[in-house]
């Protein structure tokens, strides 16, 4: 009999260490009307879907965790010239290129199949017009807490292009 609310209690607990939280962004955050920073592209990723509202999209730009998206929310990051591979997790990966460059800004909007529980990102790049819509249709979220294993990433974060061989 005790063996239940001790089993309660340990899954209360994992599942509190694993989880994504998102807040309001610090006002030091790279915001969809801010120019790219001197030297970098910007990056915005958005989500307006309130399918699977519950559920994280963490974001990596060439492994490194640059945000999250959970239900309609939106962040952008900095990016160095050259070439990305941005990944969202759902049930599964999905993955978007980029070839950067420095002055400019990159949309990307991930959309949300969900299909008898499963849920799967479609990452599709949007020209600003379409960009502008979305962030209408979504709010400014900064990670604020990550699980024990990731690194929360900085208030405006950076990501550096992959290096090729040689």
């Amino acid at each position: 009999m005790r063996i239940v609310p001790r089993l309660a209690v340990a899954c209360l607990a994992i599942a509190g260490c694993s989880s994504w939280k998102l807040s309001t962004p610090p006002t030091t955050a790279l915001g969809p009307e801010s120019v790219p920073p001197p030297g970098a592209a910007k990056v915005c990723v958005i989500r307006t879907a309130v399918v699977a509202i519950a559920l994280t999209f963490p974001t990596r730009d060439n492994g490194t965790l640059v945000g999250a998206t959970s239900g309609p929310t939106y962040f952008c990051y900095a990016a160095e010239p050259g070439e990305h591979e941005i990944t969202s997790e759902a049930d599964e990966v999905d993955v978007a290129r980029l070839t950067a460059e420095a002055g400019k800004s990159y949309f990307l909007e991930q959309r949300v199949d969900f299909i008898f529980g499963y849920v799967k990102c479609r990452s599709v790049w949007v020209a600003e017009p379409e960009a502008a819509r979305l962030f209408r249709a979504s709010y400014p979220g900064a990670l604020v807490e990550v699980p024990g294993s990731e690194r929360l990433p900085p208030d405006r974060p950076y990501a550096r292009a992959k290096r090729r061989p040689g």
